[in-house]
């Protein structure tokens, strides 16, 4: 399943191809998305898909998620109940503007019934419910995960759990990192949340985990000029590279895609293979 796993992964960016870059073929899925990289009122996935068309034990029946993002979380669910783990339950996946609207405004409002002055109240929700405009959530390509012995719960009871703790471990070959990790609170301006996950795709989700990264920080290392060559077991081979504007990308091709960072940016994901290891080998 492993194996298997990393070349169609690889195939999902070799069947991509992108002749010469253009608006149109950019990956819907961006890479930043937080206060500095918002999400604009009126935006909705182009390709969303119920998570229980897939089989997946959800809360809610009308939790959705992109179709490439809820076909790797599919692969991965089946690996972990291999593993003997089937208590998950996906709480939530894409969330509209208006409903994340709804979720900080109460968690605003229960600040102010605390005592908080109004500021302080949308400085502290802020920290625990994104403010709208700014959630992973409306982008489709984030979910939350909890156990069924926690009644679907989110809390961080959920990293001590069975779900949470093969999560942490192997989410990432899959294409899921953990948006919020417990040590990039500061980085993130969110609290650990054990429970968030967020599709990017492989490489880029096995590098993070390699690298002890959150997205802010990879974006970061990419931005100052530094590329990134990566080779998986199966000898194929990624190249990925910031560029700070769309006229400065070169042209593009077969193997090569483009995703928009959030900040005028770009970064451009080439791969390679070797044909004496791979099932491309005939190519």
């Amino acid at each position: 399943m492993k194996k298997f796993l990393s070349l169609l992964l690889a195939l999902s960016l070799l069947l991509l191809p992108v002749s010469a870059f253009d608006a149109e073929e950019l990956s819907p899925n961006r890479v930043l998305i937080n206060p500095a990289c918002r999400v604009e009122v009126d935006y909705i996935p182009p390709d969303l898909v119920p998570l229980t068309s897939v089989g997946l034990k959800v809360s809610l029946a009308a939790i959705s998620l992109d179709r490439q993002a809820a076909d790797f979380l599919k692969f991965l669910v089946a690996d972990m109940s291999g593993d003997g783990i089937t208590n998950y339950i996906i709480v939530s996946g894409y969330r509209q503007f208006s409903s994340q609207e709804r979720l900080f405004t109460n968690k605003v409002n229960s600040y102010i019934a605390q005592g908080y002055s109004e500021a302080d109240a949308r400085a502290a929700a802020a920290t625990s419910v994104a403010v709208p405009g700014t959630s992973e959530h409306q982008s489709g390509y984030a979910i939350d995960m909890s156990n069924t012995a926690q009644g679907g719960t989110l809390s961080g009871n959920v990293a001590k759990s069975s779900v949470g703790v093969w999560m942490l471990e192997n989410a990432q070959r899959f294409g899921f990192t953990l948006r919020y990790p417990e040590d990039k609170t500061d980085i993130t301006g969110i609290i650990y949340e054990p429970w968030h996950y967020r599709y990017v795709g492989f490489p880029h989700s096995q590098i993070l985990y390699d690298m002890g990264l959150c997205l802010e920080e990879y974006v970061d290392y990419l931005r100052g000029g530094k590329a990134i060559d990566y080779t998986d077991d199966k000898g194929i081979r990624y190249r990925i590279e910031y560029f700070a504007s769309e006229d400065a990308i070169p042209e593009t091709g077969d193997g090569e895609s483009v995703a928009a960072v959030g900040d005028g940016g770009y970064i451009v994901t080439s791969v390679r293979h070797d044909k004496s290891r791979t099932m491309f080998r005939w190519m």
